[in-house]
This record gives C-alpha cells, structure tokens and sequence, in this order.
C-alpha cells in the first residue's frame, strides 16, 4: 500500500509540475518574450541530471561488470518497440483509418509520391548527452566516494523536478498547438495511443525472451525515446534497468532519423511520424517532414507530446506493478 501511494504522489507531483510549467509557459507575458535563457537553462539541468545519473551507475561495480549484457538487451528491446509501433500504427492507418500510404483518404486524387530532401540534423546535444553520461560514470567508478555516492539519488530527483517544470513552461509557449490538434481531428490523437499498445505489446512478448523479463522491458520502452527522462525515474527502481533505458532510447532516437526515410517510401506517412516516438515533437520532427510532407507536421508534433506527457505516469505505474 505504501508503494502505491508513493507512485500516485510521484505521478501528482510531475503532472503537477509540468501543468504549472504550462500555466506559466502560456500567459501572454511569457509567451510574448523570447526568453533565450530558457534553452540553455534546460540543457544545463539536463546535462547535471545526466551527469549524476552517469556517476551513480558507474558507482556501482554490478553495473560497470554487465555493460556488455545491458548493451544487447538495449539494442532488442530498441528493436521489438520500433516494430511493435510500426506495426500497430500500420494496422491503425490501413483498417481502421483507411487512409493510404501519404496519409489521404484511400482514392483520393490528391496523394502524390515526394521524394524527401536530405535534412541536416543536429547531433551536438545527443553526442553531448552520451558524452556525459560516460564522463559521469568514469567519475563515479574511479573518483567519487562512496559518501557522495548515496545522495546521487536525491540530486537526481531535484533535477527531474526541474526539467519537468522547465518542459512544461516549453510545451505552455507552444502558440496554436491545441487548435492544430482540433482542426487535426480525432485521428491524430490515436496515432500516439496505436505507438502505446504496439511497443506495449511486443516488448512484452521480447521480455519472455530476454533475462529482464516482460516488466523491465516495457519498463525500459515505455520512455518512447526520451532518454534523459526514462532512465531518471527508473533509477530508484533499478540501476541495471535505468542504464538499458538510457542506451535504448539513445538507439531509438538514432534509428528514427536513419529509418524515416525508407519508412516513408515502403510503409507510410503516418507510420513515419509514429518511428520516433517522444522525439517526434523536437530533434526528429524535420526529419519526419522531409521524408513525408508538411501535413505530417501536426502529426508528428502531437504524437510526440502526448508520448512525452505518458512517459511520466507510465514509468512509475509499470515499476509499481506487483510481480
């Protein structure tokens, strides 16, 4: 009973803290700034709150001796969640939406093939990412004592807690995103809810398979790609699954830009915007647009919120479930 009630005060606190963060991103004093501050300011929280989860991992020597291992369940599971959306978001756009393959109702005259062009993506803050999280291990195994070891967890905590808020007040700037959403209608909402139950569903069966069993699997999936989120609130739960998170949600990041494109041309549109998973919103959207067409915008931007906003209630509702 303690455990339950822990989780559902864990789950009030982050929507708590990224509807404030909304609530504020959104009045118009705020929105109406540029607010430079605001990205750097999030990018340092985030590279602190990686930077200790680094240090706690590699302060702990079962970690550091399993890194092979936790490499190639990150790598399976990366895989089964990909496939698993993909296939579900497939089912989803051919029979129960019946659009065709460029996202239009199937027959209508206004599908037409694109060729995407190339799209230079930024790969500074995700290599600046692992590059940390790395020098934080390297840090915890070989300099930092044991005595500061054991408050990585709390100053983890504060970091979450921040990183939160400050998505919120991001995602509260966002002019026009809920009326694009409704002009969008219903089925772009079910695009995000089709990536759920797919990597649900077939990282589950991956896990009868896999020494982290179906639990830990969905556990570690269920960051969608955000992996400076997923792997902060697994860590009180378990260091080996925090670290398979991270490194998982880093491949699936990296598969979503190399694959869009020849998702786009053999299996569809709308199973494009559904390959990046939280990342669709931010660092893989014009990646998404390039290799479909501009109306996936919409798509892939919702889709990416709403797997964003799930990550933190569904990471602490699966680590609480009993078995």
């Amino acid at each position: 009973m303690q455990q339950i009630t822990g989780t559902l005060v864990s789950l009030a606190t982050y929507l708590a803290l990224v509807a404030v963060g909304a609530f504020l991103g959104s009045r118009p004093v705020l929105r109406s700034r540029t607010l430079p501050w605001l990205g750097r300011f999030q990018t340092a929280a985030l590279l602190l709150l990686i930077f200790t989860l680094g240090a706690e991992l590699g302060a702990n020597e079962e970690i550091v001796a399993s890194l092979g291992v936790i490499g190639l369940n990150a790598f399976l599971i990366t895989a089964a969640a990909m496939a698993g959306s993909l296939l579900a978001v497939h089912i989803l756009r051919k029979y129960i939406l019946k659009l065709d393959k460029h996202g239009q109702p199937a027959g209508s005259a206004q599908t037409q093939e694109k060729h995407g062009e190339k799209v230079k993506v930024d790969h500074t803050l995700t290599l600046l990412i692992v590059f940390t999280v790395a020098l934080g291990m390297v840090l915890g195994h070989f300099v930092l004592p044991d005595a500061l070891a054991v408050h990585c967890g709390q100053i983890i905590q504060l970091g979450l807690y921040l990183l939160l808020f400050l998505v919120g007040l991001d995602l509260g700037r966002q002019e026009g995103m809920l009326s694009s959403v409704r002009q969008a209608g219903l089925r772009v909402v079910l695009v995000p809810l089709a990536v759920m139950v797919g990597t649900f569903t077939v990282t589950a069966l991956a896990g009868l398979l896999l020494p982290l069993g179906p639990k830990d699997c969905v556990a570690a999936a269920a960051g969608f790609g955000w992996y400076s989120l997923a792997p902060t609130l697994l860590a009180p739960y378990s260091l080996t699954v925090s670290a398979t998170a991270f490194l998982s949600n880093v491949l699936h990041e990296l598969f979503a830009i190399v694959l869009a494109p020849i998702v786009a041309q053999r299996l569809g549109y709308i199973e494009t915007v559904a390959l990046p998973g939280a990342a669709a919103m931010d660092t893989v959207l014009p990646v998404v647009v390039s290799a479909t067409d501009q109306r996936m915008a919409i798509y892939s931007f919702t889709s990416g919120v709403i797997l964003s906003l799930s990550v933190p209630l569904f990471i602490p509702a699966i680590t609480a479930l009993p078995f």
